[in-house]
């Protein structure tokens, strides 16, 4: 077994499990089974093997989740319909779908919380709708707490080059998945949306660009419609701006309100954005203002990578300009006096290692983190070299490879001691 399959398999005790995750979920599940980080294959409750080519488009009216998605059943063969995800098996006739027409082309119905028994599901028309369980990963919470039984300085080394080659290795699959659902330059733009939207708002910002869709983020009215997605346009934001606020949102709203009714369904619920205790320079109305700069300058951007490779790719985020969002944080605050990059250093580092190298072949990406410096280590990364080693450990929070390693032993491993978990992996 190699280093990579035994840490996979180490793993599995830790992070996967019956119990599943809190329900609030449910819309970043989605997002992420959308982007291909579930994988594309799955088994039926009934036993048959199926493999999606597309999902299709987010569903912008009533009905099913996805529509329009093609799948290849191990029997019955290829199909194109729809794809509904539901919390509880047992949801598709608790809410209905069973007599209602709008779900009549669903080929598939996924759920996370099993019945039991497992419910069947029909179709309107009184067709099978095969069932496939979504097997969640729900790691336990890491308390805070002195540390024990640490490990030496070579243990260290090799847990943590198997951790970082388990998560680079998992982060090109995801990627490799994205890729053949959606093609090479949607995938590295929702990466690059996933990455921008920072650790508190990861997943509205991937949804706001699924939702969007590639190639109208690109468009002339993407940045309209990237803001009218994510909730951003509202009447009060326009009412109570300033001048030079409402110069800039007036095009923008003149875009939306000719599609708003028909992408309702599809704007984001406030609540699930995070928007207090959250730096000025990484507001989320300013990160969405650069996305919106990526999609429409992603010509320059495939320039860059052609041209510089990961080099020009930092080189295009850090050099990012925008006539507005370089000078505010967001829709209500006066202009900054000393305005920061809107891309950083350290973000653009982060895209770095989160977008681009998991495009690459596992040997130039396993390079390139190892010569890169990481970004600044933050308190998980602290936490976790005192968790490992005992104390922090400037050696190990250097490359982004060490901290890539240090951040998903702890997350994978962070509820037992170091030594029990070199034991488990190693075992």
């Amino acid at each position: 077994m190699s280093d990579s399959s035994s840490y996979a398999q180490a793993r599995l005790g830790t992070v996967l499990s019956e119990a599943v995750p809190p329900r609030e979920r449910e819309l970043e599940i989605q997002a992420r089974l959308f982007n291909g980080d579930y994988g594309t294959e799955w088994t039926t409750t009934g036993g048959e093997r199926l493999r999606i080519l597309h999902f299709g488009e987010w569903n912008r009216e009533a009905g099913p989740d996805f529509q329009g998605a093609r799948i290849e059943f191990e029997k019955r063969g290829l199909e194109t319909g729809d794809i509904e995800v539901d919390w509880d098996a047992r949801d598709w006739e608790n809410h209905g779908h069973a007599v209602n027409p709008d779900f009549v082309n669903t080929r598939l119905h996924f759920f996370i919380q099993g019945g039991n028994p497992v419910a069947f599901a029909r179709s309107p028309d009184h067709r099978e709708i095969p069932q496939a369980r979504l097997m969640i990963e729900n790691p336990r919470p890491v308390a805070d707490r002195a540390p024990r039984e640490t490990v030496g300085m070579d243990d260290a080394r090799r847990l943590i080059d198997r951790a970082a080659e388990f998560r680079l290795r998992s982060k090109r699959a995801s990627h490799q998945s994205a890729r053949a659902l959606h093609g090479a330059e949607p995938a590295l733009f929702f990466s690059i949306a996933s990455g921008l939207g920072y650790k508190n708002n990861t997943i509205p910002f991937l949804l706001a660009a699924q939702r969007t869709g590639f190639r109208a983020a690109c468009g002339a009215e993407g940045e309209a419609l990237l803001f009218g997605m994510a909730g951003f346009l509202e009447p009060r934001s326009f009412d109570d701006a300033d001048a030079v606020t409402k110069t800039y949102l007036k095009p923008l709203w003149d875009e939306w309100w000719k599609v708003r009714d028909g992408f309702s369904r599809n704007v984001l619920p406030r609540r699930i954005w995070r928007l207090s205790g959250i730096r000025p320079a990484n507001h989320p109305h300013r990160r969405l203002g650069a996305l919106a700069l990526v999609a429409r300058d992603f010509g320059k951007l495939r320039k860059s990578l052609r041209d510089g490779g990961g080099g020009g790719f930092r080189e295009f985020f850090t050099s990012l300009r925008h006539p507005y969002w370089s000078g505010h944080w967001n829709l209500s605050a006066d202009a900054l006096d000393k305005p920061p990059a809107l891309v950083g250093s350290d973000r653009a580092t982060d895209l770095l290692i989160n977008a681009y190298f998991p495009g690459l072949e596992f040997e130039a990406a396993k390079a390139g983190l190892q010569g890169l410096r990481g970004p600044q280590a933050a308190g998980v990364l602290r936490r976790a070299s005192i968790w490992l080693l005992g104390k922090e450990e400037p050696a190990l929070l250097r490359t982004a490879w060490d901290q890539q390693g240090l951040l998903q032993l702890h997350r994978d491993f962070g509820t037992l001691s170091a030594v029990e978990a070199l034991e488990k992996i190693e075992s």
